[in-house]
């Protein structure tokens, strides 16, 4: 008499292990999408407070914070001036120690600030000084514009880090392949915001997260605080 005995055959197990694949994933990426969604939160909710620090360091100093140049997380000034300027916008990182900040996003690199250089002088500047022609657009070409009365922006560069420069290591990474993510770092004055999008998109990968100070914010703070007129 033959004893059949009981398990799973190949076949049996090979489906138990699709299946229980096919679970995984449906939790799995979810929970990624979470867990990204929540770095983006978090990144903007620290950028925002960067904004107000920058809007109180003005109010306590009569003038913006340069940028930091050499990743130390202080200003850099060459006399009265910031040190790096290009077609009058200073360029480099948010000067996250002298402002009193956490020193990166949420994926470990540092913000991207720029400046118009005549709100970060070390004299008072005054409503008379109305040039604020930093501008956010919505893509590369800047046909259209979110804003084009900025006088400073702050960038996170997203989950990908194209363009970055890691906060422990000091690592610069890749420049950014897409056009909208390029002219987040190529030094001008023109900087694009939208919703991500992917590696597959006709616009091409855009993760990054953009933030800035309108003049008239600058203006209503300072104007408030007493420092202008």
């Amino acid at each position: 008499m033959h004893i059949r005995q009981s398990g799973f055959s190949l076949l049996e197990l090979a489906i138990a292990m699709f299946v229980l694949v096919l679970l995984l994933g449906s939790i799995l990426v979810p929970l990624a999408t979470q867990v990204e969604q929540r770095q983006i939160s978090e990144t903007e909710k620290t950028m925002e407070g960067a904004r107000d620090a920058l809007l109180g360091f003005a109010i306590a100093n009569g003038y913006l914070p340069c940028p930091d140049t050499d990743n130390d997380g202080a200003e850099n000034v060459s006399g009265s001036v910031c040190a790096s300027i290009t077609s009058n916008i200073a360029h480099g990182n948010l000067p996250w120690q002298t402002l009193g900040l956490a020193s990166a996003d949420a994926w470990g690199n540092r913000f991207r600030y720029a400046v118009r250089e005549e709100y970060a002088r070390r004299t008072f500047f005054t409503l008379g000084t109305t040039t604020a022609n930093v501008q956010v657009c919505q893509a590369a070409a800047c046909t259209t514009d979110l804003t084009a009365s900025a006088v400073a922006v702050l960038v996170s560069h997203g989950k990908n880090g194209y363009g970055a420069t890691n906060s422990a290591t000091g690592t610069v990474y890749a420049a950014p392949t897409s056009a909208d993510e390029l002219e987040n770092t190529d030094g001008d004055r023109s900087f694009v915001s939208h919703v991500p999008s992917g590696i597959g998109s006709t616009a091409g990968e855009f993760d990054d997260v953009v933030l800035w100070l309108p003049l008239y914010t600058l203006f209503n703070r300072m104007v408030t605080a007493g420092k202008l007129p």
